[in-house]
């Protein structure tokens, strides 16, 4: 029984690993110049994952995808994986406003895009595309403009004849969050959904999203590889505190919100894999375009993504065990 569950969950996760591997591969061995890390990152964020969280998005029913216990108990965990990252960065590590606002986007920011998908795609099904769907709104309305404000603040704080007050700096990130392709194709899908008008869509339209949903987890996970490439660690005791916050105590805060709530089954499953993926793609990214803590974030990026090889098998096996309904 143990080895059939063993074998199970090797199956169900080795070619998520595998294909990050060949993105890897294809960098070392110069099929692929390092460039394409951002080709990819476009292809992934701009194009084929709108694809698929419309496609999934437009065909549910609006009671699976307006879940209120889980929508709360996610937007909770994200909330307070984040607010304890910015603490221990400013308060224990003595960071400055930008520096922990960055660190805890970095910390609570899971790369639901990029191995969220494909990874629960494999282990679930596609139908798992609607929570990473809603995942991503309530990311895209909590954290990301948060951390944007404060990253502004911090920086307006420095240049002091910047005149932007904190609420255009905060409502204008939240249009910016909004407007991104992840996040309009969840509103436009849940709009055909609400409203019936999906059953109305030309079979050209629904075709082309197939198309497109299809490559989605080949390349996102082609992506990670080719992102962590060359990505040298920096071994320092805030790398150290910020990795330990990410990998070890993040999937406890969300374990135990997930008994809080009584979750069970897929919706169990699908909160704490999706909250335990390794460092997004797109907060490692917006440490690049702020020049804050750029060393730190792509050694968090390319750790928490080595480490998920461990951590993501273990809490399977722990959901197994102890989550009435997961199989």
């Amino acid at each position: 029984m143990r080895y059939e569950i063993a074998l199970q969950i090797f199956n169900s996760m080795a070619p998520v690993f595998l294909l990050i591997f060949t993105g890897w591969l294809a960098v070392h061995k110069e099929v692929v110049g390092k460039q394409a890390k951002k080709v990819c990152s476009a292809m992934v964020s701009e194009f084929v994952f709108p694809a698929l969280l419309f496609n999934e998005t437009y065909k549910a029913k609006p009671a699976e995808v307006f879940n209120g216990k889980w929508i709360l108990a996610f937007t909770i965990a994200m909330c307070l994986m984040w607010l304890l990252g910015y603490a221990v960065n400013k308060i224990i590590l003595g960071k400055d406003i930008r520096a922990s606002a960055m660190l805890a986007m970095l910390c609570s920011f899971p790369n639901m895009g990029g191995m969220g998908i494909p990874f629960l795609a494999l282990l679930i099904g596609a139908s798992s595309a609607i929570s990473v769907a809603i995942a991503n709104v309530i990311v895209a309305v909590t954290v990301i403009p948060v951390t944007l404000f404060l990253l502004e603040l911090g920086a307006t704080a420095v240049a002091s004849e910047s005149r932007a007050t904190g609420m255009h700096i905060f409502t204008t990130a939240i249009v910016k969050a909004l407007k991104k392709p992840i996040v309009f194709s969840v509103m436009l899908g849940l709009l055909f959904s609400v409203t019936g008008m999906s059953a109305h869509l030309p079979k050209f339209v629904i075709s082309t999203f197939d198309i497109a949903a299809k490559s989605c987890n080949f390349v996102s996970l082609f992506a990670v590889g080719v992102a962590i490439y060359g990505v040298k660690l920096s071994l320092t005791r805030g790398f150290a505190v910020n990795l330990a916050l990410k990998c070890a105590v993040n999937p406890v805060i969300v374990w135990a919100l997930v008994m809080l709530f009584g979750l069970t089954g897929t919706r169990a499953e699908e909160m704490i894999l999706l909250l335990a993926m390794p460092t997004a793609t797109t907060a490692t990214i917006l440490a690049y375009q702020w020049n804050v803590q750029e060393q730190e974030a792509s050694s968090l990026y390319m750790a928490s993504t080595a480490l998920s090889i461990f951590v993501l098998p273990a809490l399977l096996v722990l959901m197994r065990l102890f989550i009435p309904g997961v199989v």
